[in-house]
């Protein structure tokens, strides 16, 4: 039987065509490897796992640990996608160690979660871990020009259909990026803003058969706008007017290359 396989930063799901989709999952940008003294995280959570995302700090205390030090990782924003995904970003309340491994731990998690992730080459589960090999960062991303649409797709698979505009990326960055979106619909009035990781030279706008940061409704006009940001929580803001844009459907789509 056929398979698809959805990646949401660190998290991979394997989904059956003409199936249900899996029920929860948390997710971490980055994944592992080397960071800054001030590097932030992401923390994404999946269907049901958006509610342990909501209760970080909460109900769930969420910290770095290298050996016996614990170093509490502070919420700076929340982001509720618009389908089944939620995110917050954190960041350490005090400057990382050069040098030093550190360990991603949430206390008290439900026992349907799993704070792990896959080592594509031994098969393993592995935690979160981390090494300090860069100093503070405070270089924004560079941005060459505005992003452009580059194509729409639009597919329909066993539990609904994934959708979405793809726009060009002009963004560089010494350290992996992060696109802060926001979609405004025109016919509502209604924004939603969501941190994207680009995939190569594109940024994909909308979501896939299970989740996704924006959904589309009967509107058929959009507009969005980026703003950059890198590892370290620098921001390159958007400086120009939105970009409009209509939402993908079975008529106006192209395949994925």
């Amino acid at each position: 039987m056929n398979r698809i396989f959805l990646i949401f930063f660190g998290l991979i799901f394997s989904i059956t065509l003409h199936a249900e989709c899996t029920m929860s999952g948390i997710s971490i940008f980055p994944q592992s490897g080397s960071i800054s003294k001030n590097q932030n995280f992401v923390i994404e959570g999946y269907s049901m796992s958006q509610q342990t995302v909501l209760g970080l700090n909460k109900k769930h205390s969420i910290y770095l640990k290298s050996g016996n030090k614990k170093i509490k990782l502070i919420v700076t924003e929340l982001c509720i996608g618009q389908y089944n995904l939620t995110q917050v970003i954190v960041k350490p309340d005090e400057l990382l160690e050069m040098g030093k491994e550190y360990t991603i731990i949430i206390d008290s998690l439900p026992k349907f979660e799993r704070l792990h992730q896959i080592n594509t080459l031994t098969k393993k589960y592995e935690p979160f871990k981390y090494t300090v090999k860069t100093d503070v960062d405070t270089q924004s991303p560079k941005v060459n020009g505005n992003p452009f649409e580059l194509k729409k797709t639009f597919a329909q698979y066993g539990c609904g259909p994934s959708m979405y505009i793809v726009f060009s990326n002009p963004a560089k960055d010494q350290s992996p990026l992060l696109v802060k979106t926001s979609v405004k619909n025109l016919l509502t009035g209604h924004t939603a803003t969501y941190y994207l990781l680009p995939n190569d030279e594109q940024i994909k706008v909308g979501h896939d058969m299970c989740s996704g940061a924006f959904d589309f409704d009967e509107s058929e006009l959009y507009e969005v706008s980026f703003s950059f940001m890198d590892s370290s929580g620098n921001i390159t803001k958007w400086d120009g007017p939105g970009i409009r844009f209509s939402k993908p459907t079975i008529a106006n789509s192209q395949k994925e290359e």
